[in-house]
């Protein structure tokens, strides 16, 4: 018995490596598609999303399983109560990745915009290997560091806002996608505030 359950608690982790794997590659589909503009990665990134979700949601699954039928002792508790904490990240994630590949499909980039979203993804790219990598090893320091590292994305945000604004101002743009724009980097701003939450559960565990 001893031994399925240590197995389980195994499995919890490589389920959460597995879907930062999916997390990384829509990442990569992003990359491809700012440079062939092949908006089938895009789909796949929608695709995706949903393999996301449903893996999260058996992570969540078994982790509560195993509170519930187990005793767990304080170390092994606080690793199924981060999983289940990861696995609400994941989904927003998911959800975050599937409203801007929708926005993307619809609006073109230029130059200058693709700059700014191949900087997010690099950054963000890192940051969830680093997280995970934290999350998995118990390492505070990877963690905090990756915490710290999020304000690049920050700084991307408000960078991408002044120019879609500039942009606006001197009728390069209209209203809705100002709007929709805004969405788009307010997502990407927003995935590297969850992959920042993953380095921060690793730090609690």
């Amino acid at each position: 018995m001893r031994v399925r359950y240590n197995e389980d608690l195994s499995n919890v982790k490589n389920m959460a490596k597995s879907i930062m794997d999916l997390v990384i590659l829509s990442y990569d589909r992003y990359d491809l598609f700012l440079t062939d503009n092949n908006k089938d990665n895009l789909r796949d990134i929608i695709e995706i999303h949903e393999d996301i979700r449903r893996k999260a949601s058996d992570m969540e699954r078994l982790s509560f399983e195993l509170m519930a039928l187990q005793q767990p002792i304080a170390k092994d508790l606080r690793l199924l109560q981060m999983a289940i904490k990861l696995a609400s990240t994941y989904k927003r994630i998911a959800s975050h990745f599937e409203q801007a590949s929708l926005i993307l499909i619809d609006y073109g980039l230029n130059d200058f915009e693709k700059d700014l979203l191949k900087r997010f993804i690099q950054s963000e790219k890192k940051m969830a290997a680093a997280s995970i990598r934290a999350f998995l090893e118990n390492d505070l320091e990877l963690a905090q560091i990756t915490i710290e590292n999020d304000q690049v994305n920050n700084d991307l945000f408000a960078e991408s806002i002044e120019y879609i604004a500039r942009e606006n101002k001197e009728s390069k743009i209209g209203a809705m996608e100002l709007s929709e724009k805004v969405l788009l980097y307010k997502y990407f701003e927003r995935l590297g505030d969850r992959i920042a939450r993953v380095a921060d559960l690793a730090a609690r565990l």
